[in-house]
Parts: structure tokens; sequence; C-alpha cells
């Protein structure tokens, strides 16, 4: 892993996901509570990642997966992404933190450290976050990036189980000078 893409911020060092996460993700991926507003459902086996996470590209320059770490401990707090669509240049953010390291601020800390790495590794200058209106913990992860909303939408859960009512938001940060 000498040519692993990682990403530091003051409390967190994060580094792309591999298939062999698997084991520290069923943290947050067996969860419930953690998938209350997730397009996906909470896994049923620790083993149930291994569907599509070997299929993901640690080198992909559009879909940035990292696997989130407190840096005194080591435990994994969760995953945090960047998905770049490229037509129309706009990189939407997502992530996922287990249940007892919300409301530590680690969100704000790692996708700030994550959009400002992306803007000067991938020429990253627009994103983009949704989140059910009544996922309050999202909005302000979202507005304390400096995030503003943008319009008013809806999503449904893959499973067709719930449909949520959902704000879109939006930062474009500026091209570095230099």
């Amino acid at each position: 892993m000498n040519n692993q893409e990682v990403v530091e911020s003051k409390r967190l060092i994060m580094r792309r996901l591999m298939p062999e996460d698997y084991k520290v993700m069923t943290a947050w991926d067996m969860d419930e509570r953690v998938y209350k507003y997730l397009l996906g459902s909470a896994c049923k086996s620790p083993e149930e990642p291994l569907a599509w996470l070997p299929k993901k590209d640690p080198t992909s320059k559009v879909n940035i997966l990292m696997l989130v770490s407190d840096k005194e401990d080591g435990h994994a707090v969760g995953i945090y992404a960047l998905n770049h669509d490229v037509d129309r240049d706009v990189w939407t953010l997502s992530y996922v933190n287990r249940y007892d390291d919300w409301g530590k601020g680690y969100t704000v800390e790692g996708m700030n450290a994550l959009m400002m790495h992306a803007a000067k590794i991938y020429g990253a200058r627009t994103f983009e976050g949704e989140c059910a209106k009544e996922n309050i913990g999202s909005r302000r992860v979202m507005e304390k990036l400096g995030m503003v909303y943008d319009h008013s939408s809806s999503y449904t859960k893959n499973d067709g189980s719930v449909t949520f009512e959902s704000d879109v938001f939006l930062l474009t940060i500026q091209k570095e000078k230099g």
C-alpha cells in the first residue's frame, strides 16, 4: 500500500477503501439506526459488502471512497466519499459513520479535508449534497461545510420502502491562484 492515497485532518486519517475492510465496516453496516436515511439497507451479515466492495477501483479519479479512522486509537469511524458527475462537473458527497461516533464533528472535519484534497488533486470545484428534510444532523454538516441550500427534491430507498422529501445543497470553491 505504498502508493495508497491518504488524506489527513487533525483527528482523522482517510485512505481508499479496500475489500479487506469489510470486517471493520460491520460497526455501521449492520446498524439500522445508521441506515435510516441512506439509500441502502443495513447488512444482514458481515460479508454482505463483499458483493460490491471488490468491484470498486481504489485508484478511481471519479469515485473517491475512503475508509475513515480515528488517529488516536485507530478505530474505523466510517466511509466518506466523493463521486464526480463528469457531465455536470459536480462532486457529490456522501458519508456514513458508526452510530457511537455521531455528534463528534468527524464528518465536517473529514469531509472538509476530503473536499480540499479533491480540489487540489482532481480539480474539484463544485460539491453537492442531499439529505432528507427531517435529517437535521446531515443538514448541519452541509451548512458547516459552507454549503448552501439550492433546491428541494426527494429520493427513495433502493428497496422502495420509503421516499424522503429532501434538500440539495451546493458549494462552489474558487480555483487557487498560482
